[in-house]
């Protein structure tokens, strides 16, 4: 009998301000270690200052919760990590609340939050807003949007009142019904996968949704190995293409470990002084220049239409323990 497969995360983040925006109030976070990853992405809202204090104070929340020793999310049964993914994500918006509230200056100021947290072949993430988390299966390519937008349009596209090509276009996209920041109590949706050798999973804030199909982020993620080259093609790509908001994302590729060696611990956090931010257990790669590349129209072998994702429990205020069980 085969012993356990070992696997290899690779991975890598990125945020570029982008050709419009004076300022950058997207945040993002990467941090690794052995079989143990993980990747938030925080998009800001309500005015330059405003938005680049929520964003961080959401990442500084979870990622300083998930990542201290005395927490061990390795170690904690799937269950009890679901209600602790909530209850940090809760804990972040109650800060940004208090912080709105505390500085006049910073009234109406939110945040999104997307984030995995990749454990071994087993994936939990948990999401509130407009940022997006997908996955590219690595057998057949075909790419799978795991979140759902928390926004006005996208409701409406949902209750079929416009179609995709309508929402693409919609004066609303941006407006949203959920965000941190908003209300003292706020719904966290978590969605729950198995992934495979091969496969690979795109964090993004809506800079690089805005200008990039779902389709051409599977060509991008398929058509190269690097996890640092592709998020800097996708960057690259927004910013060619407009630019009109943050770029920010982060690229995780699961392959298999032969050797079996333990990974190197690595962590990587945007810097409002940079604009890009890499792994440092990766050799430094010099970012790619715009290239005059031509990507395929949307390719139907490349989207899984039936999307495979559902929230496996939307939790608000007051809900117990989820039962999180693998999808059969």
């Amino acid at each position: 009998m085969p012993g356990p497969e070992h696997i290899r995360l690779r991975s890598s983040a990125r945020s570029h301000m982008g050709q419009v925006r004076e300022n950058n109030e997207d945040f993002v976070h990467l941090w690794a270690q052995d079989q143990l990853l993980l990747a938030i992405v925080a998009d800001g809202m309500g005015g330059a200052v405003a938005g680049e204090e929520a964003s961080r104070i959401a990442v500084d929340t979870i990622q300083k919760d998930l990542t201290a020793k005395e927490h061990s999310v390795d170690q904690i049964e799937q269950d009890d990590l679901s209600d602790k993914l909530v209850a940090v994500i809760r804990r972040a918006n109650m800060n940004i609340v208090e912080h709105s509230t505390a500085r006049p200056e910073l009234k109406g100021m939110g945040t999104t939050v997307t984030l995995a947290l990749i454990r071994s072949k087993e994936v939990i993430v948990a999401h509130v807003g407009d940022s997006r988390a997908y996955l590219i299966d690595g057998q057949d390519g075909l790419i799978t949007q795991i979140t759902s937008d928390h926004s006005f349009v996208e409701a409406l596209l949902q209750a079929g009142h416009i179609t995709r090509e309508q929402a693409e276009d919609h004066p609303m996209r941006n407006v949203l019904y959920r965000a941190l920041g908003q209300a003292e109590e706020v719904d966290v949706d978590l969605y729950y996968h198995h992934l495979h050798i091969g496969d690979c999973m795109v964090l993004c804030s809506d800079g690089l949704t805005r200008h990039v199909r779902p389709e051409e982020i599977a060509q991008l993620t398929l058509g190269e190995d690097n996890p640092e080259v592709i998020s800097q093609k996708l960057v690259d790509l927004a910013n060619k293409r407009g630019g009109e908001d943050n770029v920010s994302v982060i690229v995780v590729k699961v392959d298999a470990d032969d050797t079996g060696e333990k990974n190197k611990r690595a962590v990587a956090t945007y810097d409002d002084e940079e604009d890009t931010v890499l792994m440092p257990n990766h050799p430094a790669l010099q970012p790619s220049k715009n290239q005059e590349e031509e990507y395929h129209d949307e390719d139907p072998t490349l989207i899984d239409k039936d999307r495979s994702f559902r929230a496996v429990r939307s939790f608000s205020g007051g809900e117990g323990s989820d039962p999180f069980k693998p999808t059969q």
